[in-house]
């Protein structure tokens, strides 16, 4: 269960003007767990995350601020204070001082990606892994959208401020929210109705003018953010909204230019895919998480996994899965590591042979207990092990990737399966009447239950352990792509 987050203050003093500011912020989690930054972007706050929130909050401490001049925050004057991206960047790295971070995986998105960006250069050790949703650091991700605001910087007249402001006006608020969604209704009307409120405070549209000046600074500074990139190599994911009609998807698949390893994402939707693809988007972000930021799992834990760190005890066992695979599994011997454990999974799954579920309908169900439970190992497994038994190349590619099963019958088992590993064995009545118009029944539900069962099991100690996934369960070995 995740923690309800806590809505709090921090005075944090500018380094400019020796003011002090009051910056608010949401916060979630255990205290001693590995820390999520999340930075918003223009023209929302903190508000924007409140569903990552409860999603990252059960197994991460997670932080979200809202920018000077945004959200709940102190807003003062624009030209009091000088609104610039290096002086938002300045305040939170202040404000991460003031609330004590000195590690964390920083996620940005939009204004946050320039922000989050210069806090990653001025400290570039506290930053444990980079997660980029929608947050753009070059030329080829910024669209024809921007083109106002590019006239604006190369003639900051007057008559060049006035038209932007056209982009304060609450249809465009609502634009940004609903362009290239495919169901608008997904989206919460206080979203974007909350953002308006704050654009229209007094006085903040001329924060937000001069904001809309400053980007160009950020266009300036991508060479200093690239080289970030490459002298740090910091672990990536950029998950983007593809239909997003300010920052392209080349955007996103530029950041492998200078981060070679980094994890590229697109989802079917717009600039805000927290809105309307919460849990595709959720579940991206904690299965890299739990590979980049997790410190007491994997070797930490099980020390190395092969036959010398299996106990005797275990030797028959492991004999048994090499007869099988050709090999022993990795997962394997972190079973091993409880003799007692690896033969009770055995023993189960030696039981799931035995029900009325066929053998390719067994390892649908396991595959989709296994995604549901961010468990990469166990759906590289048995998606090898259905194309070994004679699965249709699209229905393995599907088991893979994590699509629909074209066969009706297979579907109805991934969804009864994904159903009882995500809604904690309480399956609805909807879920059991799916089932049944497949034309199962009751043995089928248990035996469903069993194989989702054996999955928490494993996927378990696979979280735990992080073996690597061998080559003989890779796309390679099966001769799928």
């Amino acid at each position: 269960m995740s923690t309800p987050p806590t809505c709090r203050t921090v005075s944090v003093t500018d380094r400019r003007s020796g003011s002090a500011l009051d910056l608010f912020f949401r916060e979630a989690g255990p205290a001693d767990a590995p820390v999520v930054l999340l930075l918003h972007g223009f023209p929302t706050s903190s508000h924007q995350y409140r569903g990552l929130i409860d999603r990252l909050a059960d197994k991460y401490r997670v932080i979200a601020p809202d920018l000077p001049g945004f959200g709940f925050s102190d807003a003062p004057d624009a030209k009091r204070f000088g609104y610039t991206f290096d002086h938002l960047a300045e305040m939170i790295e202040a404000f991460t001082d003031a609330i004590g971070l000195t590690r964390y995986a920083l996620y940005v998105f939009d204004y946050g990606a320039p922000v989050g960006f210069r806090l990653a250069l001025a400290r570039p050790e506290r930053v444990a892994a980079l997660i980029s949703q929608n947050g753009n650091a070059y030329e080829e991700g910024l669209s024809d959208g921007w083109n106002p605001i590019r006239a604006y910087w190369q003639d900051p007249s007057e008559e060049n401020r006035a038209t932007l402001r056209a982009l304060l006006r609450s249809e465009t608020t609502r634009f940004q929210y609903a362009h290239g969604e495919a169901d608008t209704s997904l989206i919460a009307p206080e979203s974007y109705t909350l953002d308006q409120h704050f654009l229209d405070r007094p006085g903040n549209d001329e924060i937000q003018l001069d904001l809309f000046g400053d980007y160009k600074a950020n266009v300036a500074a991508y060479p200093r953010f690239h080289a970030y990139f490459r002298a740090h190599r910091p672990p990536t994911l950029a998950v983007w909204g593809k239909n997003d009609p300010f920052f392209l998807p080349a955007g996103a698949e530029a950041y492998r230019r200078d981060l070679p390893d980094a994890e590229i994402h697109f989802v079917d939707a717009g600039h805000f895919p927290l809105e309307t693809h919460l849990d595709e988007v959720a579940g991206l972000i904690r299965a890299f998480l739990a590979r980049t930021l997790d410190a007491a799992q994997g070797q930490a834990l099980f020390g190395s996994l092969n036959e010398a760190s299996a106990p005797a005890a275990a030797k028959d066992l492991l004999d048994g899965m090499r007869g099988v695979f050709g090999f022993v599994p990795n997962l394997g011997y972190a079973l091993a590591a409880e003799p007692p454990v690896l033969a009770a999974y055995i023993a189960m799954l030696q039981s799931l042979g035995a029900t009325s579920l066929d053998p390719i309908a067994q390892q649908v169900a396991m595959v989709a207990a296994s995604r549901a439970n961010a468990a990469d190992y166990g759906v590289a497994v048995h998606a090898t092990l259905a194309a070994r038994l004679g699965a249709s190349t699209d229905i393995v590619e599907a088991l893979r990737e994590g699509g629909p099963l074209g066969d009706p019958k297979l579907e109805a088992v991934r969804r009864f399966a994904a159903a009882i590993a995500s809604k904690r064995t309480q399956v609805s009545d909807s879920d059991v009447h799916a089932l049944r118009a497949a034309g199962y029944d009751h043995r089928t539900a248990v035996a469903i239950a069993l194989a989702a069962a054996a999955k928490t099991l494993v996927n378990t100690v696979a979280h735990l352990a992080r073996p690597e996934i061998d080559a003989g369960f890779r796309p390679a070995a099966t001769g799928s792509d």
